[in-house]
């Protein structure tokens, strides 16, 4: 089986195949990587499938943004997605102290993972304005990308959500 760092350099996509469903999917031209879904309608917890696992991330309480990671059917944690104040990205707290920084650049439209040696990891570009499609690079080879790749539908999770906010406080 294909691990992600063997798309490095390549152009991956995040997508909606349906606008009426919240499913969304990284893919190259030819095969689904990961599905991101939505069990319930107005759920904030979403479920990620792809090379050969299912993750499920949830907030555990409605007045934090942060997030918890867990294998489906297992009732605790075993990761954290911590959010910066001001919604700037956040920090991925993996297993055995590793992490992954998730940086957001609001006049840019900046969205990158990095190291903690701030090596640049994966880049997400949007498409354009009109069309919900991000290109996303794998730019680096990366052993917690390997054991870890929920983290890019996460990141994807955090652009709808800010994206959403934006559109309420509208």
């Amino acid at each position: 089986m294909k691990t992600l760092s063997s798309y490095q350099n390549q152009q991956l996509q995040i997508v909606q195949p349906s606008i009426w469903k919240r499913v969304y999917q990284l893919r190259t031209t030819e095969e689904v990587l990961l599905t991101m879904t939505y069990p319930k309608l107005f759920s904030a917890t979403a479920l990620v499938e792809g090379f050969g696992e299912v993750w499920e991330f949830q907030k555990p309480s409605i007045w934090r943004s942060n997030l918890e990671i867990k294998k489906q059917l297992n009732q605790l944690p075993f990761a954290k997605f911590i959010v910066e104040k001001w919604g700037r990205g956040g920090t991925f707290e993996l297993p055995n102290g590793d992490r992954i920084e998730y940086v957001f650049g609001i006049w840019k439209g900046k969205n990158e993972l990095y190291s903690q040696q701030k090596v640049k990891l994966v880049s997400f570009n949007r498409v354009s304005l009109w069309k919900s499609v991000q290109n996303v690079v794998v730019e680096h080879e990366s052993e917690l990308l390997e054991k870890n790749p929920w983290i890019i539908m996460v990141v994807y999770y955090q652009m709808l959500e800010r994206r959403q906010h934006a559109a309420a406080t509208a």
